[in-house]
């Protein structure tokens, strides 16, 4: 009996591990979405627009058929709209032939006037499926969303594919951040942070990236430009940022370009600390140290003066600067946004969560905490002439 009872329960197993896929389905049969853009319907409030780019495989070059084909005639967009957004899409799939697949889905496009009523409606049914990607990237799109998917590059076939390439370059330049949906799901979960998404503008034939748009839970509260945007990247992200183009002193409508190359930034949290280096018994501080290290890449006026003197003159410039435009985002993000898009919260809870964090509501006392940013500049040639 023991014998018996073994014996079916190897058949058992083996016969488990030949099942098949029941419930496979082939790419030909369904229609896979790369882009999604979320508008508002003007008139409606209770209503979204939404539209999807859908890519026709067998005009795409290299696709097997005759193919070969523009940006025009190799993508399907298609607009529907709907109270939410699965309501949205079942109105959809109404109108196709093959059931909807949004597993390839990498961009996500929210228009400014949703973000800034607020996402959570949105977001919610892309954080139950799972058959969406957390490597999608969300962006907010100035104007209308839908005109991100309806440009026509010249350069790609398919136009979203020109907008990936944009932020994968762009992130390894360290520009542009590389925010994912779940960084978005990770920092709209955590009560230290909050979120930003890359901001864009698009038109007939290209997008451009402007900024940053700023979220204060998953509302969105403002937009920083380039210049902030890199600011922001160096203190939060480690991310040398781009050029820092400053005028010449001495001489109207001369400038000098920096390039940082390397960077590291420490941030140092302290107690009894306060602004203007007074002491308090109750007060915490923050303090950012961030080195950059680059090259003077142009220069629109001679040098005029001792090399050494020179690279001198210009780390303190370009100190005076950079500190300049520190000070400027924390105002911003603190007295205008008020949103703590550094993750300085997630350094205090922490390194001082009995001592501070427990005793302090942070989304109230981050639009006065104090903090203070010191940038120190190395550089290291002037072009390609070594110092």
């Amino acid at each position: 009996m023991g014998n018996g009872w073994r014996r079916a329960v190897c058949l058992f197993a083996a016969v488990t591990m030949l099942t098949g896929c029941w419930d496979r389905r082939e790419l030909e049969e369904r229609t896979s979405v790369v882009a999604i853009a979320v508008d508002a319907v003007p008139g409606k409030e209770e209503l979204y627009r939404v539209t999807v780019q859908i890519p026709i495989p067998i005009k795409i070059i290299g696709s097997g058929g005759k193919g070969g084909g523009t940006s025009e005639n190799v993508v399907k967009i298609m607009s529907v709209t709907g109270r939410t957004m699965l309501d949205a899409m079942s109105n959809l799939q109404r109108r196709l032939n093959q059931r909807l697949f949004i597993g390839h889905t990498r961009v996500l496009a929210i228009s400014e006037e949703v973000a800034r009523k607020g996402m959570r409606h949105i977001m919610d049914s892309f954080r139950r499926d799972p058959q969406i990607r957390r490597l999608m990237w969300p962006i907010i799109v100035k104007g209308e969303a839908s005109t991100l998917l309806k440009i026509k590059p010249k350069l790609v076939q398919v136009p979203v594919v020109y907008l990936m390439d944009l932020i994968e370059s762009g992130s390894k330049l360290e520009i542009i951040p590389d925010q994912t949906l779940g960084d978005y799901f990770i920092q709209t979960s955590n009560k230290t942070m909050n979120p930003y998404l890359n901001y864009v503008e698009a038109s007939a034939d290209q997008v451009k990236w402007i900024g940053l748009a700023v979220f204060s839970g998953q509302r969105m509260v403002g937009v920083l430009n380039d210049m902030q945007s890199w600011v922001l990247l160096q203190l939060r992200n480690k991310e040398k940022g781009g050029d820092v183009v400053i005028p010449m002193p001495g001489y109207k409508g001369e400038f000098v370009t920096f390039r940082p190359h390397f960077i590291s930034t420490k941030l140092h949290v302290l107690e009894h600390y306060g602004s203007g280096g007074q002491t308090h018994h109750d007060t915490h501080g923050a303090r950012y140290t961030v080195e950059l290290q680059g090259d003077i890449v142009e220069m629109t006026k001679p040098l005029q003066m001792d090399p050494k003197a020179y690279i001198q003159e210009m780390q303190k410039l370009i100190k005076q600067e950079m500190e300049k435009r520190a000070r400027n985002l924390i105002r911003i993000l603190q007295k205008e946004y008020r949103s703590d898009v550094l993750k300085l919260g997630s350094s205090l809870r922490a390194h001082h969560y009995h001592d501070y964090w427990k005793k302090h509501d942070w989304n109230k006392e981050f639009p006065n905490f104090p903090i203070q940013v010191e940038y120190i500049i190395k550089l290291r040639r002037l072009g390609m002439e070594t110092q």
